[in-house]
């Protein structure tokens, strides 16, 4: 089983199932996202001393901990074929894939090498829009390299 490790500040070191993870950042999220909130679930509060109280940040992890969950990580893989595709690239295609998207009225004139990309995402994903959009934020993560973090990795 894999766990995610969490570094604090101060170093000290917790390993958590994703999935708690999961739980707790989105209540540190929901948390933060409603300034009028009194208090702080207890669960948010333990995982706030690890990644702080950074709106932006506390969404990149939460991206990242939903990533470790659901394998985002092997099914991007994939998608960029074992990272020679670039990133940006594969973040522009899965973007243009999402129901609501302008960019996916063009898609039948795209460059082939596109549409090789475009009918490996439709595999991997099964055109699942959910699962698109999860691949989309965390492809969005390796654009702005947000997953260099020193709090947060996954361990076996």
């Amino acid at each position: 089983m894999q766990l995610i490790t969490l570094t604090a500040p101060d170093g000290h070191r917790e390993r958590w199932q994703p999935s708690l993870t999961v739980k707790a950042l989105k209540l540190l999220y929901k948390y933060l996202n409603n300034p009028d909130q009194d208090k702080i679930n207890p669960l948010a509060s333990e995982i706030k001393v690890f990644v702080g109280d950074d709106i932006q940040q506390v969404h990149a992890f939460l991206v990242y901990a939903q990533a470790v969950q659901d394998n985002l990580f092997s099914k991007l893989d994939i998608i960029s074929n074992d990272g020679k595709k670039s990133m940006v690239k594969v973040y522009f295609l899965l973007r243009s894939l999402e129901t609501n998207s302008t960019a996916k009225k063009g898609i039948a004139n795209r460059k082939t090498a596109d549409n090789n990309t475009i009918s490996i995402i439709e595999q991997v994903t099964d055109n699942d829009q959910k699962l698109i959009n999860e691949l989309a934020n965390l492809a969005k993560l390796f654009v702005d390299g947000q997953l260099s973090y020193k709090n947060m990795e996954v361990c076996k």
